[in-house]
């Protein structure tokens, strides 16, 4: 995979680039233009003197004094050396003499001879002349020295021409000149390496805060932004910083405002997937519940045709019809109470009254049935104990308990109702000896039209309907009800408010 380079790589990359071409430019130049321009300089500064000697010749005021000042600054400031003819054909006059060896006065008369008598071209390359001056380059053959010369004639007070020569020595320059670049290379690379570490330092600070922000904004790009920039600027950057923390917030917000509405949206539909799947449920159930005491009804009317000249057949037909549709208004009434919970139809009719009054009163009222199961009831709880209810609703779900212990009853066929104490609330349960019911199936058998033994629900005419109007009534009461397996049988329970702690409630 091709890497990119980092913008702190491209700064420094680009910033050993320009300082590496500077200093590269400033070595040339200096290597091919400063002996030029130095060499010029110093040329203009021999002819300044030239010009200064020349006046102080010709001006019959001069002392010695004032041309031996020139000689020595001229001598100490730019190394040049200077001389005029004397009276005599090539003798130094006095100021010329004073102030220099006898070495430099033999070599000057040497170039003065070999420049004026001798004529001299050898390695010389002249810069200027005229009349009264020649200005050239020289490198002298004995020695393999270069020197700056001007030589001619200065006019004296008198108007007599005396030859002069002045002379700069060049090696001393070229040297330098040498010097100076190596400096600067050498200055030039402390320079570079300086400026590295120091860029390096800039560039840390100066793109820390942005790979800040590139970070903040990736994570904002996965849905993350509790992310916030915390650099201190008060240029661009803190200014698009403190930006990206609003944008951040507000993305923030929105964000929990879709997800909440979204959560809103999934929860209407799976409501709405719920109630339709309840509607096609309850159709079938009801479908399903009815079409065989239709069809019961349906089969023994047409049988009445007949069955014209045989009475006692037509009795039993007419029995079985009216059983069917017995049934079918029982199951209807039921779906009507269980729609008019379900919706907050129906009125709760709230007053006290005697639990374990109404326990009794059911269980006497069954007295056949239990002769005919062979079953044992026992009613364990209080004399009395008064609870605060829709009296009419408590006793349907009672009735329901009870008829479902009976209708799923096995040896030793015993139904037990006992109440416990829960201090504000009273439990009341009804416990069968019989089949558990599947852990599964627990939390479904509250449904509409659930059935754990679709068979044995059939056999003794139940609709499915009964469990899911005893939740609905004790919802409608704000009251839990539930249901759990013991080793021996199965125990349904439901919850009541004491009478005493709800005496404001009473209806």
């Amino acid at each position: 995979m091709e890497r990119h380079l980092s913008m702190r790589e491209k700064i420094l990359m680009i910033f050993f680039a320009v300082v590496t071409l500077i200093v590269i430019a400033f070595i040339v130049i200096n290597s091919v233009f400063w002996n030029m321009y130095y060499i010029r300089r110093n040329q203009r500064e021999l002819m300044d003197t030239y010009q200064t000697l020349a006046e102080l010749v010709k001006d019959e005021n001069t002392t010695n004094r004032q041309i031996a000042e020139v000689i020595i600054s001229a001598k100490t400031g730019q190394n040049i050396s200077f001389a005029l003819q004397g009276y005599s054909d090539w003798e130094f006059v006095m100021p010329t003499r004073e102030y220099m060896s006898l070495h430099d006065q033999d070599f000057l008369m040497e170039r003065l001879q070999a420049n004026l008598i001798l004529g001299s071209t050898e390695n010389v390359r002249i810069l200027e002349k005229t009349a009264d001056y020649t200005l050239q380059r020289v490198e002298v053959p004995e020695s393999g020295d270069r020197y700056l010369e001007c030589y001619g004639y200065m006019m004296d007070p008198s108007g007599q021409r005396r030859s002069f020569i002045l002379s700069m020595p060049l090696e001393k320059i070229i040297a330098g000149s040498v010097v100076s670049n190596q400096y600067f290379i050498m200055a030039s690379l402390a320079i570079l390496a300086v400026g590295m570490i120091a860029i390096s330092v800039i560039t840390v600070n100066m793109t820390k805060p942005i790979y800040q922000l590139s970070d903040i904004s990736k994570r904002m790009s996965h849905m993350d932004f509790s992310a916030r920039y915390t650099g201190k600027q008060k240029d661009e950057l803190g200014v698009l910083g403190n930006n990206m923390n609003e944008m951040s917030s507000q993305l923030e917000r929105t964000f929990l405002q879709l997800k909440l509405a979204n959560e809103t949206l999934q929860k209407d539909i799976r409501e709405k997937e719920q109630v339709d799947e309840m509607r096609k449920d309850f159709i079938s159930n009801v479908s399903h519940e009815l079409k065989t005491p239709i069809a019961l009804i349906q089969g023994y009317a047409e049988g009445l045709r007949e069955l014209r000249d045989d009475p006692d057949s037509m009795d039993y037909y007419i029995d079985v019809i009216i059983d069917e549709s017995d049934k079918m208004n029982r199951m209807v009434k039921k779906l009507t109470t269980l729609n008019q919970l379900e919706f907050g139809n129906e009125t709760m009719d709230i007053s006290d009254f005697d639990i374990m009054d109404m326990i009794r009163g059911i269980v006497s009222a069954s007295a056949r049935l239990r002769e005919e199961r062979h079953a044992e009831v026992t009613v364990e709880g209080p004399e009395s104990l008064m609870v605060s209810g829709d009296e009419f609703r408590i006793e349907e779900v009672l009735n329901n308990y009870y008829s479902n212990a009976f209708n799923h009853l096995a040896e030793p066929n015993r139904i037990r109702i006992f109440c416990s104490d829960l201090g504000p609330l009273v439990r009341i349960s009804v416990k069968n000896t019989g089949a558990n019911i599947p852990e599964e199936d627990l939390d479904k058998i509250w449904i509409k039209f659930y059935k754990v033994d679709k068979a044995r629900t059939r056999a003794y005419g139940g609709s499915g309907i009964g469990l899911s109007i005893v939740k609905a009534i004790m919802d409608a009461h704000k009251q839990e009800c539930g249901v759990y397996n013991e080793p021996d049988g199965v125990v349904f329970w439901f919850e009541m408010r004491k009478a005493e702690q709800n005496g404001s409630d009473h209806g």
